[in-house]
């Protein structure tokens, strides 16, 4: 039988780390899907630019393939985890149809890791400079991150004149192209399991529904006539279905929602934490290999209808 004082120290214990890492950044670790990304890039991804892009006081490298600007442009912009491996094999899939531009938004290129991903919008981002940092979000006005993506956008809109642009957001990034409809070239936003806002201390009610864009941000994307796909696992926690049926209510018919039932995934009904639709485990033979894949298809059919 466990003794009184056992059974208070472990409840301090965990008390203790609740306070230490953020109630918020614990239910994350929670959601967090626990599966191996896969793919590995074959080609040369290099600096589109020449040089790393700067604007407000921000500068990032944005990498792609270099290979003409015949095909119609997409905006691929990378998950929590960083510009991976996984991330850059996804990019060149897509390349195969799409002059594709892929930004390093924190970490190193072709490199996984979930810590600098945190670091970059937890610390960096949000905490250190509050209420700025790249990605702190005020309740009017754009994240310095959004505003610099917006001058990626003009400049790819500047290579390719007169052809239309599509922008896939995932996790981190995922609400994200909604705040870039605003250059009249975008025609398509892919929002893949949106995980903002992620709080790091707790979790209102309203950030189940919330999108992590600003008033002005959503001002933005209602005002847009692009055509919005969503995805997202049934199960997942990490985007919740609420926010699934903001986007619904918010843009109507424009919004083609691509929810992926968990009948789909999951293996004798076992609860599982799938998280990421295009880029997480979608060579395996199981059935969340053949939902990744298939939600790969129904994207680019998607990207294929809107931009040519």
């Amino acid at each position: 039988m466990r003794r009184p004082w056992c059974t208070f120290s472990h409840s301090l214990t965990i008390l203790l780390l609740l306070f230490v890492t953020g109630c918020g950044a614990t239910q994350l670790g929670m959601c967090a899907p626990h599966t191996k990304e896969e793919g590995t890039p074959t080609r040369n991804w290099t600096e589109c630019f020449e040089q790393p892009f700067s604007r407000v006081g921000i500068t990032h490298s944005v990498f792609c393939l270099n290979d003409g600007t015949a095909k119609p442009p997409v905006l691929l912009l990378h998950e929590l985890t960083g510009l991976s491996p996984g991330t850059l094999a996804y990019a060149e899939e897509l390349s195969k149809d799409f002059t594709v531009y892929v930004p390093l938004l924190f970490g190193e290129k072709g490199k996984f890791s979930l810590v600098h991903g945190l670091e970059a919008y937890w610390f960096r981002g949000v905490i250190e400079s509050f209420p700025g940092g790249e990605w702190g979000m005020p309740s009017k006005g754009s994240a310095p991150i959004v505003t610099w993506l917006r001058g990626v956008v003009q400049k790819i809109g500047e290579r390719h004149r007169g052809q239309p642009i599509g922008i896939i957001g995932n996790c981190l990034t995922g609400p994200l192209p909604l705040a870039l409809l605003d250059h009249h070239q975008v025609a398509a936003a892919v929002v893949a399991q949106p995980a903002l806002p992620l709080r790091f201390w707790w979790y209102a009610d309203d950030d189940r529904a919330s999108l992590g864009l600003s008033e002005d941000d959503l001002r933005i994307a209602t005002a847009s006539t692009a055509k919005i796909y969503g995805l997202r696992f049934e199960t997942d926690c990490m985007a919740p279905p609420e926010k699934q049926k903001t986007l619904t209510d918010t843009f109507g018919s424009r919004f083609i929602n691509g929810a992926i039932p968990a009948s789909a995934y999951q293996t004798d009904g076992k609860p599982t934490h799938a998280h990421s639709t295009l880029i997480g485990s979608w060579k395996e033979q199981a059935q969340a290999g053949e939902a990744s894949r298939n939600a790969r298809g129904r994207v680019r059919t998607f990207l294929l209808q809107e931009l040519y």
